[in-house]
């Protein structure tokens, strides 16, 4: 931010009590001139309203996917009047993207606890578990190819569903397919559109990364439509 000169506030875990909710009021501030917030997942996981952002970029991802989950949904809320984008930016191949398979599996585990008949289709063997920390460079996707998925990565969604209601796809929480099947689905992934190099010049310039084309090796991209009537219903209950 100080190079490029954005003007921004910023929250940890250092910042204190009583200064939180003022830091907060004054970048919500439709005359708020901070177009940045810095804030720790942590620190700002909970409890925090920060509709004034549209735009979230996650860095640090944690080993519990609900800690994640708390970071989308300080953007993504009630109040948020504006088209929301969230980010999760992984290094291919590192222990980042291995986090994030564990809280794939971790979900996975979860709906087995639901459901004991239904077996996750993503886990992680003991040999990856081994692996966690050494780094793999001759994949563009590990995430995609332990799915596993067949497609060629040209915006293909390989498990298309009916239009989603006011559910948080972003957060790939469990969700019913099919209310009559009892069948549980953890890989929402599968449901979202995947693209891998080279990745097309609209879809870049559509989330504002076209000058990042040659560091982004892998997309996963979903875009949830909600209407005023979504909205509405989502209020009276």
């Amino acid at each position: 931010c100080d190079q490029y000169h954005y003007k921004h506030c910023r929250l940890d875990g250092s910042t204190p009590t009583a200064r939180r909710v003022e830091i907060v009021n004054q970048f919500n501030s439709p005359y708020s001139e901070n177009s940045v917030f810095l804030l720790s997942a942590r620190a700002g996981g909970v409890g925090l309203n920060l509709t004034g952002a549209s735009r979230l970029v996650l860095f640090d991802s944690d080993w519990n996917p609900a800690s994640d989950l708390q970071a989308m949904a300080r953007v993504w809320r009630d109040g948020q009047k504006n088209s929301v984008h969230i980010y999760r930016l992984l290094t291919t191949g590192s222990i980042e993207e291995k986090i994030y398979q564990r809280q794939l599996s971790k979900a996975g585990l979860n709906e087995v606890v639901v459901d004991p008949s239904h077996t996750s289709a993503v886990k992680l063997s003991d040999e990856e578990l081994k692996d966690l920390f050494s780094l793999s460079e001759e994949e563009d996707c590990l995430t995609h190819r332990m799915l596993p998925c067949t497609c060629q990565g040209q915006g293909d969604v390989p498990q298309p569903v009916d239009p989603p209601s006011v559910t948080r796809m972003c957060q790939l929480s469990a969700s019913r397919t099919n209310p009559h099947s009892q069948i549980f689905r953890i890989n929402q992934l599968f449901q979202w559109e995947h693209y891998r190099q080279p990745l097309p010049v609209q879809l870049l310039q559509s989330m504002g990364l076209q000058d990042a084309e040659l560091f982004v090796t892998f997309v996963f991209r979903n875009t949830l439509q909600i209407k005023p009537t979504d909205l509405q219903l989502k209020e009276k209950t």
